[in-house]
């Protein structure tokens, strides 16, 4: 095995493929030292070559091995029209640790890719998985929100369609930090309807406005260009503490800014039609 892996890291993929047919290899050893090429060739891209090992062991009637699995999982998520092979590999997992890292995996393409029935089915399996911790189910949700958070704004609304079926379809109620994530990804888009919604859900969900969250309405407000609501929220925000009014200052010099570009191509617009019509 830590052959297979020294000649992949020298890039010598043609002898790491020969060690699996050294005849004297005991038979128990085999299919673990073939997961281990799969890992190798996957991670080297020789991800087709990979699938073919794969095919082998599964047609020898064995199982890859669940790290294996993952490096497979991780080299076709980058990849679109993988979803039906990712979730056949999802089934290999009986690992726990393992299956839910790559199911975290498989979610996460499903966000990307917009695929939201097949994200939900996902989450209904984490859910039945850790049914009895909600701990461990509720930070998992939250790791997916935050990615939605720092990602392309076009990917915000499969975030909010994902928190009405989570609510909906799985019965729970969405965490602090998933509306968090969620008002800071409306900032990042200027998305002044949707950054009202999640602010309300705050209250649905019981959560107390805190610092934190006025920062992010504030953000929001600023960057849809409402200055009057942002000014109102501006007035709750404590300003005792540096950093804070650091946060402050930075996003009315970003978005003050970006809304007084805005402001001018508006009124150079407004002028050209004036002359078009005279």
């Amino acid at each position: 095995m830590a052959l297979i892996n020294s000649y992949a890291a020298s890039g010598k993929m043609e002898k790491a493929k020969q060690v699996v047919l050294d005849p004297i290899i005991p038979n128990k050893s085999l299919n673990e030292i073939k997961s281990v090429l799969v890992s190798a060739l996957a991670s080297h891209g020789q991800l087709s070559e990979a699938l073919l090992v794969y095919e082998e062991i599964k047609k020898a009637g064995h199982n890859l091995r669940p790290k294996a699995v993952i490096t497979l999982i991780e080299e076709l998520t980058k990849f679109n029209g993988e979803l039906d092979g990712l979730l056949l590999l999802l089934e290999e997992i009986s690992d726990l640790d393992y299956w839910v890292d790559g199911c975290f995996k498989v979610i996460m393409y499903c966000i990307r890719n917009k695929n939201l029935s097949s994200a939900i089915v996902l989450f209904k399996q984490l859910k039945d998985k850790f049914k009895n911790d909600e701990i461990v189910t509720e930070a998992l949700f939250d790791a997916v929100f935050s990615l939605i958070a720092v990602s392309e704004f076009t990917h915000l609304q499969i975030g909010l369609d994902l928190l009405w079926a989570i609510k909906d379809e799985l019965g729970l109620m969405a965490s602090r930090q998933c509306l968090d994530f969620l008002l800071s990804a409306c900032a990042n888009a200027g998305d002044l309807n949707n950054a009202r919604l999640i602010w309300r859900e705050y209250e649905v969900a019981g959560f107390p406005y805190n610092v934190l969250s006025y920062l992010r309405m504030y953000q929001a407000l600023l960057a849809a260009g409402d200055d009057t609501s942002a000014h109102l929220i501006l007035k709750k925000i404590p300003q005792d503490d540096a950093e804070i009014c650091s946060v402050i200052i930075a996003c009315q010099e970003t978005y003050n800014g970006l809304n007084s570009v805005e402001e001018k191509k508006k009124q150079g617009k407004k002028r050209k039609k004036k002359k078009s019509k005279t």
